[in-house]
């Protein structure tokens, strides 16, 4: 009994370890979202705070996802069927951690000295810049058309797989919301993300606007000292 128990908590401990490295919390939490993610800033007392709420991951993607385990689940039934169901579940499954690890809401104040974000601080002085970048290396796009030579010596455009066109239409969703803004401070070339899960416009904006927000403190602090 007592082997037993220790065995499950150390297999709690490791689909808790592995649903949060892979993103499962933040593709759950905001399935309620809306498609596209948005930022509220609120100024006052010398001080500027973004409330940032990602977007919804890809419902495509979830679709797939929930296909595939219906279709496995019926694998008894209809094993013929059933197996197809790999297919979908695949698609899922490597289509939903795009982005999923940073996609939650963010809260970002900019003081007239430092910047924090999820109980960490930086000195104003200490921030070289904020970047966006994709939440995913995957290449999504469409291959180049490959033509074949036939023997009469026409051309013939080489077929495409369906699958993997479904696959690349998914993940082509699920990139389009998982852009990230990160800060990189003075010392180095390190990146810390501030918020993830995001559109790009949403993305552009938020960067632009901290960057004013910072540019505009450090003015103020200039014209105080002068």
């Amino acid at each position: 009994m007592g082997t037993g128990l220790i065995l499950l908590v150390v297999l709690a401990a490791a689909g808790a370890f592995l649903a949060s490295r892979f993103g499962l919390p933040g593709f759950v939490l905001t399935l309620a979202n809306r498609g596209r993610s948005r930022f509220h800033r609120a100024d006052s007392d010398g001080q500027a705070v973004f409330t940032v709420t990602p977007a919804r991951p890809s419902l495509a993607a979830l679709a797939a996802l929930v296909v595939g385990v219906i279709m496995l689940a019926n694998v008894e039934k209809l094993e013929i069927i059933a197996l197809f169901g790999l297919i979908p579940l695949t698609m899922g499954a490597l289509a939903f951690p795009i982005g999923a690890r940073h996609r939650q809401a963010a809260t970002i104040t900019i003081t007239p000295d430092a910047l924090r974000s999820r109980s960490r601080t930086w000195p104003l002085a200490e921030i070289a810049d904020f970047n966006i970048r994709r939440g995913s290396r995957i290449n999504a796009d469409e291959p180049p058309v490959v033509v074949h030579r036939a023997a009469d010596g026409g051309l013939v455009p080489a077929g495409k797989s369906t699958s993997a066109m479904i696959s690349r239409a998914l993940n082509r969703r699920m990139i389009e919301r998982s852009y990230l803004v990160s800060l990189r401070g003075r010392s180095g070339s390190d990146e810390t993300v501030l918020s993830g899960g995001l559109t790009l416009e949403c993305a552009e904006a938020l960067q632009h606007d901290l960057r004013e927000a910072i540019s505009a403190n450090a003015k103020a602090s200039i014209g105080a000292i002068a």
